[in-house]
């Protein structure tokens, strides 16, 4: 009893709300997934450690939203080892950083989604999905493998993000954070996949008091920070400035470039720290010349001579046409541009993404470029970048990822380049798909395009038919697709599109049975009015298909008349009155030779039919009446043994047929 009362104050909310993915070692008194759940968790990836956190992945049992619940362990071997005060300072330190993340929104500070919960054995929260952190993530720093690839893009991405979350807790926050480090970066994995986050804001130091004088430097009864990245002013000095952030971050852009080494090896003292400082930063020589210029900006013995966080955008190492193409697509910056400027970015934006990796297209510019799609009025300029984007994902990737921003557009047919342009990719659409889900969400795209207003998005739906006769069932080509087509062939007045269904009905042929042909598709081709040249000559070529494919008497006085009464239309010329000629001889061969063959066939069995009549003997010629019991055997009959001697006196015929009908034992033959 005592240990279901113990499990029962032990859960949290956070547990009970969510489904936790597994972790890599137990966690007592923080339930698993439910039984019910566990397919669910199992989608889940492995959990990770950030400093002294686990960190796993769930999703809310009702409305399934993605978080990473972090969780502390109070009674784990890492707080055994400490002593009761140090113990009690590390509490203090993880609450004041969960604290700090429920007061601090902004986007390039980690996001907290669920406050801290805390019961005897632990401390958790959720925020938003985490992927990585930066150490985990770089090269180096203990892991067989990186958990995300960086690339130079990326990093110069994420070092601005870190500098926009500094400039916020430096200015309106009025905060230095003091623990800036490849541990308190987080990399996350929500809708802007890959952003750089801030996190380990349990040290932050306020630059002024509650009463608004300047805060003091005091030593720490405890601290975790390495000196070996803390800047000297405030380890040496004890000096209070912002710039101090600057100095870790430096620290940070060195590690990231070096396979986690630190710019200085201070061999986690204070001496090593001094002797160090002021020092040219070593190891430098293989960097781009712009970034040994920002290091040593950032490296620098003096606060004062380190650029602000406002300032460091500005550098030469962040000039590159892909940053530049980031930044101008941050979130942050785009909503603040004109739709002309936006559409000139997405036009010119198609013919630099090879400069980017893959990962960073996956992560960065996609999901990027799928929060702009609301606005319809730039889809035809963003749909291409999508496309091209989408074209390195696997179909299950597509369809987590973009098929859901998609499928809304599917509907929509204003502007008509909107459709144009999923109508182009419909082929690519359709390899990223499951069957069932092409057929209930893509296919219903070709469908609203045969109805639009523009004759130019009908053509273009109709030029879509013949792949997708190759690949959908019949049943949706007989029952739906040729159906829609007939009825664009029905409604328009427009010359183009009248034709262009007229060569979708040509390709249609070989796909549709004889009954369809037949019932359906001759019909519909008897009801043309028009004498224009390239409607008949269309026309013509459907019929011609057709009258290889249905039987004879269709072609008869179906098709043939038909074309009789056309060939002589007023506006066609030589050329083409001769090659309805050709054609109506070729039809006119078929049926002449089918049908000759046909009444030869005909007379042949009706010529054995009455030969086979003639040669039969009626029933006199046997002498009389045969009675039927004799006739099947059953009695009166005498069977004829192998030896048996003929009657020479009696008939030939009434001997052989009189032996086959009286033979009890005789073996039928077939």
């Amino acid at each position: 009893m005592l240990a279901a009362a113990t499990s029962f104050f032990g859960r949290t909310a956070i547990s009970q709300s969510y489904n936790i993915g597994p972790s890599s070692s137990s966690r007592p008194t923080t339930p698993g997934p439910s039984s019910n759940s566990i397919d669910a968790a199992a989608s889940f990836p492995p959990s990770l450690n950030v400093g002294l956190w686990r960190v796993q992945s769930a999703s809310h049992k009702v409305t399934s939203k993605r978080v990473s619940v972090w969780s502390f362990d109070k009674r784990g071997p890492d707080m055994e080892r400490l002593g009761p005060a140090a113990r009690e300072r590390t509490l203090e330190v993880m609450k004041a950083e969960a604290s700090a993340l429920s007061r601090f929104r902004h986007p390039s500070i980690l996001e907290m989604v669920e406050p801290l919960e805390e019961t005897r054995s632990e401390l958790i929260f959720a925020t938003e999905p985490v992927l990585s952190s930066l150490e985990l993530s770089t090269p180096g720093t203990g892991r067989s493998s990186p958990l995300v690839e960086l690339d130079e893009v990326e990093i110069q991405k994420g070092i601005l993000q870190i500098c926009k979350g500094l400039s916020f807790l430096h200015s309106s926050a009025q905060l230095i954070h003091t623990n800036i480090n490849l541990e308190t970066i987080i990399i996350n994995s929500a809708v802007r996949l890959g952003d750089w986050k801030i996190a380990g804001l349990g040290l932050t130091i306020p630059l002024l008091t509650p009463g608004g004088a300047p805060s003091r430097w005091e030593f720490p009864t405890f601290d975790g920070r390495v000196p070996g990245k803390t800047a000297p002013e405030y380890a040496l000095d004890e000096e209070l400035f912002t710039a101090s952030d600057m100095y870790s971050l430096g620290c940070v852009i060195y590690a990231v470039h070096c396979k986690g080494t630190p710019p200085f090896k201070n061999h986690g003292s204070l001496s090593g720290l001094r002797e160090n400082a002021g020092k040219h930063v070593p190891g430098m020589d293989t960097f781009d010349f712009e970034l040994q210029g920002l290091l040593r900006s950032l490296l620098t013995r003096r606060a004062s001579n380190r650029p602000a966080p406002t300032t460091l955008p500005s550098h030469a190492f962040f000039s590159s046409l892909p940053i530049s193409t980031l930044n101008f697509l941050d979130r942050s910056n785009f909503t603040s541009k004109t739709r002309e400027e936006k559409i000139s970015f997405m036009k010119g934006l198609i013919s630099v993404l090879d400069k980017f990796s893959e990962g960073l297209r996956t992560r960065k510019i996609l999901p990027s470029l799928l929060e702009e799609m609301k606005d319809t009025h730039l889809l035809p300029y963003i749909l291409p970048n999508v496309f091209v984007i989408s074209k390195m994902l696997s179909p299950s990737q597509f369809a987590t990822t973009v098929l859901p921003s998609l499928k809304p557009l599917f509907a929509i047919k204003e502007p008509p380049q909107n459709m144009l342009t999923l109508l182009e990719n419909l082929t690519m659409l359709q390899s990223k798909t499951e069957k069932n889900v092409f057929r209930e969400h893509v296919l219903p795209l070709v469908y609203n395009a045969l109805e639009s207003e523009h004759a130019i998005v009908q053509e273009r739906a109709l030029k879509a038919v013949p792949d997708l006769c190759e690949t959908i069932d019949y049943a949706e080509i007989q029952g739906v697709l040729f159906p829609r087509v007939a009825l664009v062939f029905t409604k328009t007045r427009i010359l183009t599109v009248k034709v262009a269904t007229l060569v979708t009905f040509l390709t249609m042929v070989k796909t549709l049975d004889q009954s369809s042909l037949t019932q359906k598709l001759v019909p519909l081709l008897s009801k043309i009015r028009t004498k224009e040249p390239a409607v008949m000559m269309a026309t013509l070529s459907v019929q011609e298909a057709m009258g290889f494919k249905v039987d004879r008497e269709a072609v008869a006085t179906l098709v043939l008349p038909q074309l009789w009464a056309m060939s002589i239309g007023p506006l066609l010329n030589v050329d083409q009155f001769q090659r309805f000629m050709l054609v109506i001889k070729k039809l006119g061969d078929r049926v002449q030779k089918e049908h000759d063959q046909f009444l030869r066939d005909s007379q042949r069995l009706e010529d054995r039919s009455a030969t086979a009549a003639s040669g039969l003997p009626n029933a006199k010629s046997f002498g009389g009446t045969v009675d039927f019991e004799s006739l099947v055997g059953r009695t009166n009959g005498s069977a004829i043994k192998s030896d048996t001697t003929v009657d020479g006196n009696k008939s030939w015929d009434e001997e052989i047929w009189g032996s086959i009908f009286s033979d009890e034992n005789a073996s039928p033959s077939y």
